[in-house]
C-alpha cells in the first residue's frame, strides 16, 4: 500500500445474532462497510456454522446462511440511496438479528481492507472472501485501479455521468464514469467514452439497460461504452452468456477484472497528451 494513498472516512456496522434479548448475549456474525466517498457498501457474514452452534445449539443455521445473499441483493436494489438503506436497516433489525450504530474508521482502499476488519471483529471465514461477482465489488475494484493509476483526478474524467443528458429529463440512470480523450489525427478518439461495472452473472437487467441507453447516446453523438465485468462466462452459465450477448450486440466492449489495471493505464494514456500519440 502506497503511503501516498489518501485515507477515506468510512463506517462499519456490526451484525449481531441475539437469540435471547433478555440475557443481552450476542455473537458478531457479520459486518457492513460503507464508504460515502466511493458510494460503496458491502457486507461479509460468517460461514462458521460450528461457531454459531457452540454459541446457540438451537440456531437456525439455514436462516443465517441466507444472510449473505439476502443483503447482497438488498445492496444492489438500494445502490442509488445507500444512506437511506443503512438507516432503514438499523431500524428494522433489532431483535434476533441486530445491526449496531456506525463505527467510524479511516481506510486507504475499503474493499481491500474489509477482510481485515471482518477478521478483527467477527472472525475468519472458512471459505475465504466471497466471489468478486457483485456489481458493488467490481465497481470498487475498478475505482481503486483508476485511483492507483492517477485517473480519478484528471480534469477530463467524470464520475456518475447522468444518462439524462442524452435520453430525457428524469432518467435516473448514471454511468459510473465517462471521459472524452484528446483528439489525435488518424485515431478513433475525441468522442465520448463511458465506463460501467456490472456482473454478467447477476446483472442481466443492467446489461439490457446499458444496451438500450447506449442506443440513445449514439443518436446524439458518437460514443463508446466499456463494461467491466467479473470475468468471461463459463460455457454452461446461460444467464452470464445472455448478458454477454446483449452487450456485444450493442457493440459494448467487455473488460474482465483481471485486466483492470491494464485498462486503467490505457484510459490514463488517452487523457494524457504526452502519452497518447
Amino acid at each position: 500500500m502506497s503511503e501516498a494513498t489518501p485515507l477515506k472516512p468510512c463506517s462499519y456496522f456490526l451484525v449481531r445474532y441475539v437469540p435471547n434479548l433478555a440475557r443481552e448475549e450476542f455473537l458478531n456474525i457479520g459486518l457492513f462497510l460503507h464508504s460515502p466517498e466511493e458510494q460503496f457498501l458491502d457486507c461479509l457474514f460468517t460461514d462458521d456454522v460450528r461457531r454459531i452452534k457452540r454459541f446457540h445449539p438451537q440456531a437456525d443455521t439455514e436462516l443465517l446462511r441466507e444472510l449473505q445473499p439476502h443483503f447482497e441483493q438488498q445492496i444492489k436494489e438500494h445502490e442509488d440511496h445507500l444512506e437511506d438503506f443503512l438507516r432503514e436497516m438499523q431500524e428494522s433489525y433489532s431483535n434476533l438479528i441486530q445491526v449496531t450504530p456506525p463505527h467510524a474508521c479511516l481506510l486507504h482502499e475499503p474493499q481491500a481492507e474489509m477482510a481485515a476488519l471482518f477478521a478483527r471483529y467477527v472472525g475468519a471465514r472458512l471459505a475465504g472472501p466471497p466471489p468478486q461477482d457483485t456489481r458493488m465489488r467490481i465497481r470498487q475494484r475498478l475505482t481503486d485501479a483508476f485511483r492507483r493509476h492517477g485517473v480519478l483526478d484528471l480534469p477530463r474524467f467524470e464520475k456518475h455521468v447522468p444518462a439524462s443528458q442524452w435520453t430525457e429529463k428524469g432518467d435516473p440512470f448514471c454511468f459510473d464514469f465517462g471521459y472524452r480523450p484528446f483528439a489525435r489525427e488518424g485515431k478513433p478518439n475525441g468522442h465520448t467514452k463511458l465506463v460501467h461495472a456490472l456482473s454478467l452473472k447477476r446483472d442481466n437487467e443492467i446489461a439490457h439497460v446499458l444496451a438500450n441507453t447506449l442506443r440513445y447516446v449514439r443518436r446524439r453523438e458518437p460514443a463508446e461504452l466499456t463494461a467491466v465485468v467479473e470475468g468471461l462466462p463459463a460455457p454452461n452459465d446461460e444467464v452470464a452468456l445472455h448478458s454477454q450477448r446483449v452487450l456485444l450486440d450493442a457493440e459494448v466492449q467487455l473488460r474482465p477484472l483481471a485486466e483492470v489495471d491494464a485498462y486503467a493505464q490505457s484510459v490514463r494514456a488517452e487523457l494524457t497528451p504526452t502519452l497518447y500519440s
